[in-house]
């Protein structure tokens, strides 16, 4: 199975004959939405290191400031990754409007990339998988088995699948849309690792932990023996920047723009510290940018 995988439009009466219901009564027990105010940040991610390079309030202005910052940091081969979401298992083709928020940046971006710096991005939908499970956050009576109902395939959610479709006809372009499972991620960056644990000094193990420490940052890789979110952003910016086939490596895409919910930064960033510092050779510059409170409520 490829790590980014192709993202199919729906025809409008799929979404009204598909089962939606995946999970009756599900619920998400991620708890780490963003608790103070919204606002836009961007980070410069690449081979100096990471550094914040923007802050504003959200408004109709962001998104002329990223094309700014594109035009002076990315190349042209370029992805744009948004929407990031916890599939809702009681209604698989839902996102709540920070997620839709977040989607409809990013096709804007498309587009305005296209007509001012001459560039049409790909898009992505990163889908954060990890909270799958049943209400109480184990995986117990088959909690895996929804998770690969729903990211094998993932169906584009009905309102963003919609917008693309519609700015396709409006603009006459045709937006490639892929997504990746950010478990799915996680548990190969488990594998990559496995190996170089003894003797690798970014890795420090502490009981059913692993930590990693780069550039003076330590944070979790392994929790309670399972990779954490910053393992998967790590091989899912390893997957951004290469293809693997048959243990051949071929470039991916040169550049990338990450969209995320202020929620997520501590593990974005961490996630692409490790893949910086792991990864030999790994080169991804990006502008990875946070805004918005949650990917799920």
């Amino acid at each position: 199975m490829a790590d980014i995988e192709l993202l199919i439009l729906k025809d409008d009466e799929f979404y009204k004959k598909a089962e939606r219901v995946i999970f009756e009564d599900y619920k998400c027990n991620c708890t780490k939405g963003w608790k103070e105010s919204d606002k836009f940040i961007v980070y410069r991610a690449g081979e100096a290191g990471i550094t914040e390079i923007f802050s504003d309030e959200v408004d109709d202005r962001n998104l002329d400031s990223l094309i700014k910052l594109a035009k002076e940091y990315l190349n042209e081969s370029v992805i744009i990754s948004g929407g990031h979401t916890v599939v809702n298992l009681n209604d698989r083709f839902s996102v709540s409007n920070e997620v839709e928020k977040s989607a409809r940046f990013c096709i804007d971006y498309i587009v305005k990339s296209k007509n001012h710096l001459n560039v049409q991005p790909d898009f992505l939908m990163e889908i954060n998988d990890f909270y799958m499970e049943k209400s109480d956050g184990h995986e117990i009576n088959g909690a895996n088995q929804y998770r690969k109902i729903a990211t094998s395939p993932y169906i584009i959610p009905e309102k963003i699948n919609t917008y693309i479709k519609e700015v396709n006809k409006l603009n006459d372009i045709d937006i490639k849309a892929f997504y990746v499972s950010e478990k799915t991620m996680a548990d190969r960056f488990k594998r990559h690792i496995k190996n170089t644990l003894n003797e690798n000094v970014l890795f420090n193990r502490q009981g059913c932990d692993l930590l990693m420490t780069v550039d003076g940052n330590t944070f979790d890789i392994i929790k309670d023996n399972k990779p954490t979110c910053a393992a998967g952003n790590a091989a899912t910016f390893r997957a951004i920047r290469y293809k693997v086939s048959s243990n051949k490596i071929f470039d991916n895409y040169m550049s990338h723009i990450g969209v995320f919910p202020l929620c997520s930064m501590t593990n974005v960033l961490n996630g692409y510290r490790a893949a910086s510092s792991f990864y030999d050779g790994f080169s991804l510059p990006s502008l990875l940018v946070f805004f918005g409170k949650s990917c799920f409520e």
